[in-house]
């Protein structure tokens, strides 16, 4: 297994620098392509931020778990404001204003010690932040009748995508309800590999991206493979926190390069 891990995580390393996108020095967004980027890394973040939470019920987990929120939510709450001052027309704005007005209620959550009795409420308030996340890059990405906008918001939905599935394994762990932990696995595992298939076949895939694409490629057998393990013990849940933040990595850089064809 160790053998295994260090192959397939090879080249993280490589892009853990690049994993998040080029910021203007003034901290505003400066194109399009940037802001769907960073609209869809807040869907992201509102299933990074409920899988951290649940990790820290993990002893073995707690402590990289702590890190993980703290960062998710400062990029969250820094990125909101951003977004806010970016919306190009009212409706935009009022989904961010909703989005701004969720997260309080979200973080007060995540700010209470983790417990096996808020899971279903966890999991609830994760959804409706990433229902309002979603249709606000929808709103940018109807900015532009160019086929990178959609490969942009598709690429950057792998990330959210690769959070949530690693936030429904340790909500299932947590005693979670068995049948929605499955259905929402089952349609996660369908929808990521269905657009890894898109973006790959895609004639804006360059050389880089579709290099980048194989190594999420990569990611994505061991992510499945933690998920599926008959061990449910430490080991299981710390594959799978591990392996959906290197998964995340790969995609982050993946939507970069799509956001930077845009402009």
């Amino acid at each position: 297994m160790q053998s295994r891990r260090t192959l397939l995580f090879a080249g993280i390393a490589s892009l853990a620098g690049a994993c998040l996108p080029a910021r203007a020095q003034n901290g505003r967004i400066e194109g399009l392509g940037e802001a769907i980027d960073m609209a869809g890394a807040q869907r992201m973040l509102s299933q990074r931020m409920g899988k951290a939470w649940l990790g820290q019920l993990r002893p073995e987990l707690a402590g990289r778990a702590r890190h993980v929120l703290r960062d998710s939510e400062a990029r969250f709450e820094r990125q909101l404001g951003e977004l806010l001052a970016y919306a190009p027309t009212p409706a935009i704005a009022g989904s961010y204003r909703a989005l701004k007005h969720r997260f309080g209620d979200y973080r007060a959550l995540l700010q209470c010690a983790p417990c096996r009795e808020r899971v279903d409420e966890l999991l609830q308030c994760s959804g409706e932040m990433l229902n309002i996340a979603q249709i606000a890059t929808g709103q940018l990405q109807e900015r532009s009748r160019e086929n990178s906008a959609r490969l942009v918001n598709l690429s950057g939905r792998q990330r959210m995508l690769s959070q949530r599935l690693a936030l429904y394994y340790l909500a299932g762990q947590q005693g979670a309800r068995p049948e929605l932990v499955r259905q929402e696995t089952a349609r996660a595992r369908f929808e990521f590999e269905a657009a890894l298939q898109a973006l790959a076949a895609s004639a804006e895939a360059t050389p880089a991206i579709r290099a980048n694409l194989e190594l999420a490629r990569n990611q994505w057998v061991f992510l499945q493979s933690a998920l599926t393990g008959e061990s449910q013990g430490p080991q299981a849940a710390d594959d799978v926190f591990v392996a959906s933040e290197n998964l995340l990595t790969v995609m982050e850089t993946v939507t970069g390069q799509f956001a930077r064809q845009l402009g």
